[in-house]
């Protein structure tokens, strides 16, 4: 038989499960732009591991929505809600309107190679924004790494010498950054789970 939650821990679970499912979506993506862009041998194995992943945390975002509706409502006021925060809208704001302009002036600047290294640049600043709406450093952390993988991957050849398709930057950048998001998701699912997901049934 079920159990409640605490109203706060069922309003964490539930606000980290949203986290979970974007991380997942995010994820994903990187992680295939990545794998896509390995060798032959090395292709379907990275993507196996990203497929993986994004099954992991999208049923660990369900359980914790479950979780989240074992509870009697919150007292009004209980938390603010920090995909309504300010801050949130502005950073992604910056997002939505920096890439689109960034991919425009290396593309009519004959770099189009650069565009994915200046995209997770990009995203990985956006992160910084986040910090105050969720009160978090781990998002800048997760920032941080993004903004270092998109810069060194400049350094790398945009194709491989060999040929076949692949890009080491494209690699680096893709696989890097999905790292980099699943690695920011680890110590708070970790932390979250065993708070509120050892009071399931």
């Amino acid at each position: 038989m079920s159990r409640n939650v605490d109203p706060p821990l069922a309003a964490r679970a539930g606000g980290f499960a949203v986290v979970l499912l974007i991380t997942a979506f995010f994820g994903a993506w990187w992680g295939l732009v990545g794998a896509s862009a390995l060798p032959d041998g090395l292709s379907l194995p990275a993507t196996l591991v990203v497929v993986a992943v994004t099954a992991i945390l999208l049923l660990a975002a369900a359980r914790l929505f479950r979780l989240s509706r074992r509870s009697p409502n919150s007292p009004p006021g209980a938390g603010s809600n920090p995909f309504k925060a300010r801050a949130y809208r502005l950073a992604v704001l910056f997002e939505v309107v920096t890439i689109p302009l960034a991919a425009l002036v290396l593309n009519n600047a004959g770099h189009p190679d650069a565009v994915v290294s200046v995209v997770a640049a990009i995203v990985g600043l956006h992160f910084f924004g986040l910090v105050p709406a969720f009160r978090s450093w781990g998002f800048a952390a997760v920032g941080g790494a993004m903004v270092v993988i998109g810069v060194l991957s400049l350094l790398l050849p945009a194709a491989a010498a060999a040929g076949g398709g692949a890009s080491p930057r494209s690699a680096l950048v893709g696989i890097g950054c999905a790292f980099a998001l699943w690695g920011g998701v680890l110590p708070p699912l970790v932390s979250t789970w065993r708070r509120a997901g050892t009071r399931s049934d």
